[in-house]
């Protein structure tokens, strides 16, 4: 969580005081008592309420699960990264992760398991991805990955089975950790993100519906 709130707001009641109590010492040749009294009781006053701006700032972006992105910030963050994606010339990608048996874990294991799950799957996510790269819960047991810096189809193959390699390294309850994933590129296949997300989306369920044919045939 960022303390821009608080900061911000516990300057700005700092410098008003302090204007306040310089205006009447050169008006009058002193400062009240009450005046330094006052600093102590404002400035924490200050800090709470920038505090609590910085919390509704925090979890109108954030997963309260998680602690990823969400959906809303995603699509405010896309606007500024396409746009300096299109300044620059460049491209990048949208991956939609769709995790794998999941219903089996709430179903067996319980939902707190799957909550617990859903953690463990987030944490090896970031692992994977760049620290230009944005991670998020896109709903249940969905994730979404900007990645701005993808600039070649091999650079996204490698960040994909980074994704999975990361994945399989993992287990929970006997329960195989993994995902299937579709990825579209910018601005190649699509300009805006619900096109670039209609892609991605079809993708990830042929990938899906794939694993689902091998697994029936054995």
């Amino acid at each position: 969580m960022k303390y821009n709130g608080r900061i911000i707001t516990f300057l700005f009641v700092f410098f008003i005081n302090l204007l306040y109590t310089s205006y009447y010492f050169l008006r009058d040749g002193y400062i009240d008592l009450i005046e330094y009294i006052g600093y102590p009781i404002l400035l924490p006053l200050a800090w709470w309420f920038g505090k609590q701006y910085d919390k509704a700032k925090y979890y109108s972006e954030k997963d309260p699960l998680t602690g990823i992105y969400n959906r809303r910030y995603v699509e405010s963050a896309f606007t500024s990264i396409k746009s300096r994606l299109e300044q620059n010339g460049q491209t990048g990608a949208v991956l939609l992760l769709d995790v794998n048996d999941f219903k089996l874990v709430n179903d067996h294991l319980g939902h707190k398991s799957g909550d617990e799950y859903l953690i463990l799957i987030t944490n090896q996510l970031k692992r994977s991805v760049r620290k230009s790269d944005i991670v998020a819960r896109w709903g249940g047991d969905e994730f979404l990955i900007l990645s701005p810096d993808i600039h070649r189809k091999e650079d996204l193959d490698k960040m994909l089975e980074r994704i999975h390699q990361n994945l399989r390294q993992l287990s929970f309850n006997d329960v195989k950790i993994s995902a299937s994933i579709g990825a579209a590129l910018f601005p190649k296949q699509g300009m805006c993100l619900e096109d670039l997300l209609k892609v991605a989306d079809k993708n990830m369920y042929h990938i899906k519906s794939q694993k689902k044919l091998r697994d029936t045939l054995g």
